[in-house]
């Protein structure tokens, strides 16, 4: 047991990021209608009227609230995306839709999200074949100034992930049978 708890004080201060679990993250994603310069920068002007708009809502929400919100209000952002295209001089059918899919490892401050499988709120201009803008709505860091990944910090961050998937594997291996459902030892997926 002490060997178990020396490898998981190393781990936190190895770490120095926090890798947090993929259920508890809903994405924002913008998709533009095409590559063209005047579609992307109505896709930016759409993103800047979501995040504007709702910044202040989220704010002092949680993970469920928001989760609650998006989906009763999914008009409140058609409507804020439409505003968005008119406001910009253009007329461009606009959809919204909940699903799950893949994205990138990114770090946004000292959070890790692995590349996987999120929640998501698609806002899809147009034909929605363009270049894509994205961002978590929760954990609220659409709100804030991003801090992405720079090239070549990416490899560090794949390690450190690495490195949690390996230990959480071996304590699996430790406890398995030996931890009740409600251990310290519950790790995220």
């Amino acid at each position: 047991m002490r060997f178990a708890c020396t490898i998981f004080l190393l781990l936190l201060l190895f770490a120095q990021g926090t890798v947090l679990a993929k259920g508890n993250v809903i994405r924002l994603h913008v998709i533009a209608n095409s590559n063209s310069p005047g579609d992307q920068q109505l896709k930016e002007r759409v993103r800047d009227k979501i995040i504007a708009e709702l910044g202040p809502v989220f704010a002092e929400m949680e993970q469920r609230q928001v989760a609650a919100w998006l989906e009763d209000n999914q008009d409140v952002l058609v409507n804020l995306a439409a505003v968005a295209v008119t406001e910009a001089g253009e007329d461009c059918p606009v959809r919204v839709r909940f699903t799950v899919e893949g994205y990138p490892l990114r770090a946004y401050r000292e959070n890790i999200y692995p590349e996987g499988r999120y929640r998501s709120v698609q806002v899809i201009l147009g034909k929605g074949q363009g270049r894509n803008w994205w961002c978590l709505l929760f954990p609220p860091l659409c709100f804030v100034s991003e801090t992405v990944a720079e090239p070549g910090e990416g490899q560090e961050i794949e390690g450190r992930i690495w490195l949690w998937e390996k230990i959480k594997e071996l304590f699996r291996k430790l406890f398995q049978g030996s931890c009740q459902q409600d251990s310290f030892f519950v790790f995220p997926d």
